[in-house]
């Protein structure tokens, strides 16, 4: 009898041992997917969200503006990439942002310069969300603004008046920009950057980073 009991008791301490073990596992599992930014190639899916250019002041996970884009706000309207390594709607996209701004980057690479365009200083910054530091992925939500959660994303960061205070205005835009042509998509990007650039020149004046 007492072998018996023995036995079972075993049985119970292996079986608990294995369910605990696979309980610790998958809380450890779904930690790290947390962790990962996890980010659909849109044309991949065959998804190429409607583009709406609306600015707006709220950001997409109430989260505040990094200080990566508040601190170069100061010289003029920005302009963030958003990409990955495998991503077939990016490799449709480069050369055109390549092309608006006379610039060349390593698509594998983050990638920061500040050009003039359009009689303005206008900040470029590409982030490869595969390659790039986290303070700049984790950015992507907080402008993800139609919560598409895909890339291409391409966000536009200027200035607005609400409220009797300045405060930084931004719109997202998506995939191929829901167009058919290399002009039409780069006219498209054109327009996202003038209207950011008329923004900021009729609210500069006012603009003071809030210290935290």
């Amino acid at each position: 009898m007492k072998k018996i009991i023995a036995i079972q008791i075993t049985i119970f301490v292996l079986t608990s041992g294995t369910l605990m073990g696979l309980f610790l596992y998958h809380n450890i599992y779904d930690e790290v997917q947390l962790k990962i930014v996890s980010v659909l190639c849109l044309s991949c899916i065959k998804l190429n969200p409607k583009t709406h250019i609306q600015f707006i002041f709220q950001t997409a996970n109430h989260k505040a503006h990094p200080d990566f884009v508040l601190e170069n706000l100061t010289k003029g309207p920005l302009f963030v990439y958003y990409t990955q390594d495998a991503c077939h709607g990016c490799e449709i996209m480069d050369p055109i942002i390549k092309d608006v701004f006379n610039i060349n980057f390593d698509k594998k690479s983050f990638f920061y310069k500040t050009v003039f365009l359009y009689n303005s200083n206008i900040t470029f910054i590409h982030i490869n969300l595969d390659h790039s530091p986290s303070e700049m992925t984790n950015s992507l939500f907080i402008y993800d603004k139609d919560h598409v959660g895909g890339v291409p994303m391409f966000v536009v960061v200027t200035l607005g008046y609400d409220f009797d205070v300045v405060k930084p205005y931004y719109t997202s835009a998506y995939g191929t920009l829901d167009l058919d042509t290399y002009e039409e998509r780069k006219e498209a990007l054109a327009d996202m950057i003038l209207d950011g650039i008329e923004l900021y020149k009729q609210n500069q004046a006012g603009f003071r980073i809030e210290k935290r």
